[in-house]
C-alpha cells in the first residue's frame, strides 16, 4: 500500500480572486482527483482552521464547496473534513470530491486519511502559505511537506 498523501496544483486563472485548483489525494488504498474553483481566501481560512486543529478532544471541521444535489446546478462538490476520533487525539482527514457530471463521465470518491494532530497542522501551515500564490504546487503526507514552484522547492516549516 502507498503512503497517504494530499496534491494540489494551482492553474493560474482569474487570481488574486479566484483560484483554478486540482487536488489528487490518496490514503494509500483509495484516490481520487477533482478540478474545483475558489475564492484565494478559502485557502487562507482552511489553513487557519487547519494549523489550529485540534482545538478541543471532540473538534471537527468542515470546508464544503459545490453541492452534490443536481438542482443546485454546481460542477463539483468537494468536503475536506477534519474529525478526531478519539480521546486520546487521533485524527483523520476525510474527503468527499464528485466532478457531477452524468453517466458515463461521472467520477466521485469518498474516503478519509488517518493523520496525526501535527501532521494536520502542517497541512493547514502548507495551505496557508500557499494561498499566498507564490507556489503552483502543494505536496502533503503524513510525514512531511512541502510547496513547489516549478523547479525551487521550499520544504515547510515545523
Amino acid at each position: 500500500m502507498t503512503p497517504p498523501f494530499i496534491i494540489i496544483r494551482r492553474y493560474p486563472y482569474e487570481e488574486p480572486y479566484h483560484l483554478n485548483l486540482v487536488i489528487s489525494a490518496s490514503n494509500g488504498a483509495m484516490s481520487g482527483t477533482l478540478e474545483y474553483y475558489c475564492n484565494a481566501e478559502d485557502l487562507i481560512k482552511v489553513g487557519d482552521h487547519l494549523a489550529a486543529f485540534p482545538g478541543q478532544h471532540d473538534d471537527s471541521y468542515t470546508y464544503e464547496l459545490g453541492s452534490p444535489r443536481p438542482e443546485d446546478r454546481f460542477a463539483f462538490h468537494f468536503v475536506l473534513r477534519a474529525a478526531t476520533l478519539d480521546s486520546a487525539g487521533h485524527c483523520a482527514l476525510q474527503f468527499t470530491m464528485s466532478n457531477n457530471r452524468p453517466l458515463p463521465d461521472d467520477m466521485s470518491c469518498s474516503f478519509s486519511i488517518r493523520a496525526e494532530p501535527a501532521a494536520i497542522n502542517r497541512l493547514g501551515r502548507l495551505l496557508r502559505a500557499f494561498g499566498d500564490l507564490k507556489h503552483l504546487e502543494l505536496r502533503w503526507s503524513d510525514t512531511d511537506g512541502e510547496l513547489v514552484q516549478g523547479r525551487e522547492r521550499s520544504i515547510a516549516q515545523p
